[in-house]
Formats: structure tokens, C-alpha cells, sequence
């Protein structure tokens, strides 16, 4: 899920920007080519601002090729999802765009965060169930990140080697320590090209550290037993894990669209069910779980020869000098 975002189309049109359209998008099609229902008490944007908004930023940005390339992808994905509802032995009734905070439990009743339930938007069927959908879109790939998640899931180490690693770059930086904000950072970097340099080169030696450290961490954890916590973390990291929907009998589908040579492709996936298989063959046998790092920050976990997952730890943005530890996962 994309948290709730104001768009200006002084932000351009990047990754961010083009996830969000393709959630408009989607919804639209799913509902017959109206705007999503915007949940009852939701502040903010309605989907119709942001729909006229996005397609504007993305026409300046790439002109009436890459509108065609989101519409042409929304819809394909709205017909995938659409069969998927229908396998089941539903039709659809109404479609609501529920990317910001608290508007799944706005729409369903079901309380839960955006971490536990990452739907983008929610189809209610005519009998009354509700599908949440996790939307992704790619240019030319379907291996999105399946997670994004802060500092504090790089090991128990990870937030305190963040804060020291921050004081010392403004320690060596002396610069920096006037700064009052991001933008006024990137300004500093750009001014100071050669000790930008030098700082994306410690950042490059840090996130390697951390890597290693959660490595560790996790090895020791299976040497002592602690097989249930490993594989709740692999878990995190691959957002393997049903929505409190779900437990109420709901649904929910993870989708991701992309262009291959092929034309537009799909694929859905159950992240609550569809591991479940791995996590059962490392109770029965975690000494075929292997975990490692590479220098680079990522943490590799392996079973029994094939890789399942990877953690890789990165900092939020390039171009802030003081930028926050965060991490990714990439199921294999």
C-alpha cells in the first residue's frame, strides 16, 4: 500500500506518483468507469481530485504515451481482478479507494493498521464480502518489493547503529550541523559534492555492517531455538501474513501488473496463505534454514538450497546526507 499522499504536480511524476495513479485507475475500471467511492469521513483528496491531478502530472511528464501505458495496464489488471471475484461466485457492487489510514476499517468495520492491511482499494460484492487489494505496478518486471519497512526491522542493533552513524557524519561534516530540514540537507550535498561523496561511501560500509549484524543475530537465534521468531521476521520482511479481513472472513489479493514483450501482464497472490508451505518446512527442519549477508546490506535467507527472501537495507533517500536506515524485501 501506498500511504496517503497530497500530490502537487510540483513532485513530478515518479514511482510514487505513478502507484497511486494506477490505484485510481484500477478502481475506476472495476467500477464501471466511475470514480471510486471515497470512504464516509474520509479527509483529504476524493479519488476524482487526485484522478484529474495524476493524469495531468503524468501527461507533462510522459505525454499521451505513458497515459495510454497506465490505462492500458489499469485496465488489464480491473479484468484479472474482476475474474478472480467472479471465480469465486461474486460480482462486484461497489469500489472504494482505501489507501489512507483507518479507511478499511471506514469501509469494512474491521479495525486494523495500514501494516496489517495494505488494501489500496476494497471491493464489496453484492453478497456482502469484502476484497481488499494490494496494488503494484512496474514498468518491466513483476519482482516488486513485497515490503518496506523502518530501521527498527534491521535487528535489535539496527536503530542504535542508525543514530550513531547519523552523529557521526554531522560530527565530521560541521556543515550539516546547521541544517534544519531535508531539502536544506540536499542543498548542503549539492554544494558540497566531494563530502557527498565521501558520505555515500560510508553509507555503503554501514548498511554492510548492519547487514551482518542482523545475520548474526538471526543465526544465533536459530542456534538457541528461536525458530518461531525467525520465521515471524521472514514473515515481515515478506509480508507473508493475512489481514484482520480475513479473519472475519473476508478476502484479500496482492496484484501486481506490469509490460513485458508479451504486452501487459498480471499476477495475484494470497501473502497470507501462499508461504505457509516454507514456514512449515522450517519448523520441521530449521537446519536447512541458512541465512546470510553480502557487503552490499542485504540479509539472504535460504532453505534448503533455494533462496526464499531478501532483506535489503538502504537508506531512504540518495540525495539527503542524512538520510534514515530502512529496508525492503524481495521474495526469490
Amino acid at each position: 500500500m501506498n500511504s496517503f499522499k497530497e500530490f502537487t504536480l510540483l513532485e513530478g511524476f515518479g514511482n510514487n506518483e505513478a502507484g497511486v495513479y494506477h490505484e485510481i485507475l484500477v478502481g475506476r475500471h472495476l467500477n464501471g468507469g466511475k470514480h471510486m467511492h471515497d470512504p464516509k469521513g474520509r479527509p483529504g483528496e476524493s479519488s476524482s481530485d487526485a484522478h484529474q491531478k495524476l493524469e495531468k502530472a503524468a501527461r507533462e511528464h510522459g505525454g499521451d504515451a505513458l497515459v495510454k501505458d497506465h490505462h492500458e495496464k489499469a485496465k488489464a489488471a480491473a479484468n484479472h481482478i474482476r475474474k478472480q471475484v467472479a471465480s469465486a461466485g461474486h460480482s462486484i457492487k461497489h469500489v472504494h479507494w482505501t489507501s489512507k489510514s483507518g479507511d478499511v476499517e471506514r469501509v469494512t468495520g474491521v479495525k486494523s493498521s495500514q501494516k496489517e492491511d495494505p488494501s489500496d482499494i476494497m471491493i464489496t460484492t453484492h453478497k456482502g464480502k469484502h476484497v481488499g487489494v494490494s496494488l503494484k505496478v512496474s514498468k518491466k518486471t513483476s519482482k516488486v518489493p513485497a515490503s518496506s519497512l523502518g530501521q527498527t526491522s534491521g535487528g535489535r542493533k539496527a536503530a542504535r547503529l542508525g543514530t550513531a552513524h547519523k552523529k557521526a557524519i554531522a560530527a565530521k561534516h560541521k556543515g550539516l550541523a546547521t541544517t534544519t530540514n531535508k531539502q536544506a540537507r540536499k542543498d548542503w550535498a549539492k554544494e558540497n559534492p566531494k563530502a557527498h561523496t565521501e558520505i555515500k561511501a560510508a553509507n555503503k560500509k554501514f548498511l554492510g555492517n548492519v547487514a551482518k549484524k542482523q545475520s548474526r543475530e538471526l543465526r544465533a537465534r536459530m542456534r538457541v531455538g528461536h525458530v518461531d521468531h525467525v520465521i515471524n521476521h521472514m514473515r515481515q520482511v515478506m509480508h507473508a501474513k493475512s489481514t484482520p479481513m480475513q479473519a472475519k472472513g473476508h478476502d484479500h489479493i496482492k496484484h501486481t501488473t506490469w509490460r513485458s514483450s508479451k504486452g501487459v501482464q498480471t499476477k495475484s497472490a494470497n501473502p497470507g496463505k501462499d508461504h505457509e508451505h516454507i514456514f512449515n518446512a522450517i519448523k520441521k527442519n530449521p537446519h536447512k534454514l541458512k541465512i546470510s549477508h553480502t557487503a552490499g546490506g542485504s540479509v539472504n535467507f535460504h532453505y534448503d538450497g533455494k533462496k526464499v527472501v531478501t532483506q535489503s537495507h538502504k537508506f531512504d533517500s540518495q540525495s539527503d546526507p542524512l538520510s534514515t536506515l530502512k529496508s525492503a524485501g524481495h521474495i526469490a
